[in-house]
């Protein structure tokens, strides 16, 4: 029985939840070192690609399972090795909530929810409240299909306030992550009602912010490590509850913090303070990365598997994107603009990000360090129109994203921007279209747009066409490539 079995089995005796309902290696095609690339000059593909070049995309559906005209909404987030996406979608009850979108099947599984009312969950209320979970959402999948995400009340939607993390397991369903346990000035053991899921390494690893006695801080979970504490209820009763038993990454107290990422060897990276901070978990080293010269703040978004047992943190410090390598940290250049930002990066150390030109316009980059220890940026240009943005990049190098097409939408009066998503492979921008042919309506296209989310190391992607609200329709798509 493995280590996380056991867990869940003990904690969903204890507490009930209901459960309803970029990885591997690989050649690439980038720049190597001692290429040349002129900054500000785009990598742009030698004809412009037509949307639909690569393939069809597939809708993921929705929850409801609704035939005909609708709108409802499903935004995928994340996508395994597998193809599995994962994402939230219109429920009805909850009303929003997390879903797992598997291709071998072409069908939506329902992830879940919190049960019961907020407070009293917690154990704080022995009578219930009008505050319940409306919604959860799943952010992240690892490649043994385990999946992290979080409950919320509503409260100050759109920017949740209130939060409780879980994991979700394909047999055993939403297993709780509590933030940790502390005993206040009355001898009472408390537990916090804010826990948000951040990432999942393939190990079932798990890091979180959570709030505790000193405020909001960045938690580890091991998977397996678990405490029973006894809560008491105001009209005195207590209620024995077993929660996971959760670290703190970088030791930091005094001020609060916020989980970043987890990579397969173990090793975090927080930000707090101002600035990102490695934490290594097998050896215990901490480390703070500072900043560029003339920055006053540094803000980490990825950790990699690469470099002698060390991984390698991208991010930004100041205007300027930065790869961290064991204490150096690198300043990635613009494409003749101002300021550049790194957003993602894969285990061969390359990274991906978005940076201004020197017209103003922002364009999709892709960085790797060359010869002699020189960083080598190539601009990827765009789909047409003025900027692009990258999200992802696989250890085969294909990087996804959305780009301006030039074309612009209008309805009513009111024109957006057409963007598109985007797969970059091998020196091609491929414009991905956007998907509206699985109902009718009067609005011609429903969807004028569309963004990329995720990328896996088969080149899948998976994104969401866009209606002119921001309405988001989840898709994914199995390139056929030249």
């Amino acid at each position: 029985m493995s280590k996380l079995l056991k867990f869940a089995i003990v904690l969903l005796t204890s507490l009930a939840i209901c459960a309803c309902g970029s990885g591997g290696g690989g050649g690439s095609d980038l720049p190597v070192a001692g290429d040349t690339v002129t900054p500000g000059t785009p990598g742009t593909p030698s004809a412009p690609s037509t949307p639909g070049d690569l393939g069809a995309l597939t809708d993921l559906g929705d929850l409801l399972g609704s035939a005909g005209d609708n709108w409802y909404y499903t935004k995928a987030a994340a996508i395994n090795d597998a193809g599995q996406i994962v994402g939230q979608s219109n429920a009805g009850s909850p009303v929003k909530a997390a879903f797992m979108w598997d291709p071998a099947s072409s069908t939506m599984t329902g992830l879940g929810i919190h049960s019961g009312t907020y407070d009293d969950f917690f154990g704080l209320k022995t009578t219930p409240t009008t505050n319940f979970f409306l919604y959860s959402e799943a952010i992240g999948i690892n490649n043994s299909g385990l999946v992290i995400g979080n409950s919320t009340t509503g409260t100050g939607w759109p920017n949740e306030t209130e939060k409780r993390a879980f994991l979700w397991h394909p047999t055993l369903g939403a297993i709780d992550l509590a933030p940790p346990a502390f005993i206040d000035s009355t001898g009472k053991t408390i537990i916090k009602s804010f826990s948000e899921a951040v990432d999942i390494n393939n190990l079932g690893e798990v890091i979180l912010t959570a709030d505790d006695e000193k405020g909001r801080h960045a938690y580890y979970w091991d998977g397996v490590s678990t405490r029973t504490v006894t809560l008491t209820r105001d009209d005195s009763s207590t209620l024995d509850v077993v929660i996971p038993d959760l670290d703190l990454l970088g030791r930091i107290i005094n001020q609060d913090g916020e989980a970043v990422a987890i990579n397969e060897n173990g090793q975090t990276v927080i930000n707090s303070g101002g600035t990102a901070v490695f934490h290594d978990l097998n050896i215990d080293v901490i480390e703070s990365l500072n900043h560029l010269p003339g920055a006053s703040s540094t803000k980490a978004v990825d950790i990699n598997n690469q470099g002698s047992g060390r991984g390698h943190i991208v991010g930004t410090s100041g205007n300027r994107g930065f790869f961290w390598d064991g204490g150096a940290m690198y300043p990635i250049d613009t494409l003749a603009g101002d300021s550049s930002e790194a957003v993602d990066l894969n285990d061969l150390d390359q990274v991906v990000g978005n940076a201004k030109t020197a017209d103003g316009s922002t364009h999709a980059f892709l960085w790797r360090l060359g010869a002699g220890g020189k960083g080598v940026i190539t601009d990827l240009g765009t789909l047409g129109g003025a900027n692009s943005f990258a999200v992802a990049i696989n250890d085969a190098g294909q990087v996804a994203g959305y780009s301006e097409t030039g074309e612009t939408y209008s309805e009513g009066g009111i024109t957006v921007n057409v963007q598109h998503a985007f797969l970059w492979h091998n020196g091609t921008m491929y414009d991905l279209g956007t998907h509206n042919d699985f109902y009718s309506y009067p609005f011609i296209p429903p969807y004028p747009t569309s963004e990329a989310v995720g990328i896996n190391i088969s080149g899948e992607v998976a994104g969401n066409s866009i209606t002119i609200n921001s309405h988001p329709r989840g898709f994914s798509l199995s390139p056929t490539l030249p």
